[in-house]
């Protein structure tokens, strides 16, 4: 009797097993994928080349290598010719996890924030995460700008950044990034030769850098001051400026 209830548990796992298998969607072997995270950033050196690796993740794993379509979707506003996506990613047997290698060059760059968005191609019975952007802008090294900033007493409540003309943030520091009591902070700040910029403070307060004592900041390039204030500014004062 014990020999056969053993038999019978030995075909009915074997049934089960099988049974799972069959259920999985055809050629794909999972039912789920999706990119490590939604967003990434980087830059690119002038003349320059960068590698950027993407983590994507299945919800299983399986004994064979699988492959999942990648789309560039219309929506990028990446410069053509600056980044190299591969058409597929894979996923190796007995793993649940890859790796998506994209390349950037410097081709045609120049000014702005380059934003190349990825989604998964569409396939029946495969449940996809959220799509991803790559961020990415031209590493510029020719101008170098020194921002001095003398805090009133709460330097957590200072943030900076440096935007291009079309917007795209270049450089900033956020709020929080310095601690109250400190007396001052000195920043340098690379940028790109003949271009125009707006440098803005902001102060989360909305007091500027004006309590307990004034405070005040300036941005030099050679020596030359690009942008200067203090005091009680509110929440923000932007001063547009150029490196021509």
């Amino acid at each position: 009797m014990k020999k056969f209830k053993l038999i019978l548990l030995t075909v009915l796992t074997v049934f089960a097993f099988t049974s799972c298998e069959e259920e999985m969607p055809a050629g794909q072997n999972a039912n789920y994928i999706t990119f490590a995270k939604t967003t990434y950033s980087t830059g690119v050196d002038v003349g320059g080349t960068k590698s950027v690796d993407i983590p994507v993740y299945t919800a299983n794993v399986v004994g064979t290598d699988r492959s999942f379509d990648i789309t560039v979707l219309p929506t990028s506003t990446a410069a053509a010719g600056s980044y190299t996506v591969p058409t597929s990613v894979s996923i190796p047997a007995g793993s649940n996890e890859g790796t998506l290698t994209i390349v950037l060059t410097d081709t045609n760059l120049g000014i702005g924030v380059n934003a190349l968005r990825l989604k998964f191609a569409d396939v029946e019975g495969l449940s996809i995460g959220a799509n991803t952007t790559l961020s990415y802008i031209q590493n510029c090294t020719e101008v170098t700008a020194t921002l001095n900033i003398t805090f009133d007493g709460y330097g957590s409540e200072t943030g900076w950044r440096v935007t291009d003309a079309l917007g795209g943030v270049v450089a900033s520091k956020a709020a929080g990034t310095y601690s109250d009591g400190q007396a001052s902070a000195t920043e340098t700040i690379t940028l790109c030769a003949g271009r125009d910029y707006t440098f803005t403070i902001t102060d989360s307060y909305g007091d500027g850098l004006s309590f307990p004592a004034n405070g005040s900041y300036s941005l030099t390039i050679g020596g030359v001051v690009k942008a200067t204030g203090g005091g009680d500014f509110g929440a923000s004062q932007a001063t547009a400026f150029d490196t021509k």
